[in-house]
């Protein structure tokens, strides 16, 4: 009976620094996001919708991302409110799925003011291969100071 917990507990110890060595040899990716004019862009065709339940402005948001070539993603967000904001921002967060996680690899921000939508798209390059997603929290800020918050997680590319 000591023999099979003893060996019980020297392969669960293997089994632990196993996953350890792999967290250990993981490579940090971070990408620098830049907004970019998205005039003829053409369709992504992987938007995400939210629609903010019990919301008083945000009427609905989304995100979706594209490949246009090798090495660039572009994210595009698409805000609506139900009467002129203060402020309407967006931060992007990039992500890439490592094993079965999702790790953020990069960041921006947008805004416009004094509007009631906002279409905005960044673009990271330098991009690796592998599957990605972003997610977009958009928070609101209306003309009497009341502010709103949503988010959205794009399908992965």
């Amino acid at each position: 009976m000591k023999r099979i917990k003893g060996i019980c507990c020297v392969v669960l110890a293997i089994l632990l620094l196993g996953q350890t060595i792999c967290t250990w040899g993981a490579e940090t990716e971070w990408y620098t996001l830049q907004e970019i004019d998205d005039q003829n862009m053409g369709e992504f065709g992987n938007e995400k919708t939210g629609i903010v339940p019990y919301s008083r402005y945000i009427l609905g948001t989304s995100v979706s991302l594209k490949r246009p070539s090798s090495g660039v993603i572009w994210m595009r967000s698409e805000v609506y409110c139900t009467e002129t904001m203060s402020k309407i921002t967006t931060v992007f967060t990039l992500q890439k799925k490592v094993g079965s996680s999702w790790v953020d690899v990069g960041q921006g921000t947008v805004s416009v003011s004094n509007s009631n939508s906002m279409y905005k798209t960044m673009e990271a390059t330098g991009v690796s291969s592998g599957t990605y997603r972003c997610i977009a929290n958009t928070q609101v800020v209306s003309k009497s100071g009341y502010v709103e918050t949503s988010s959205v997680v794009s399908g992965s590319i």
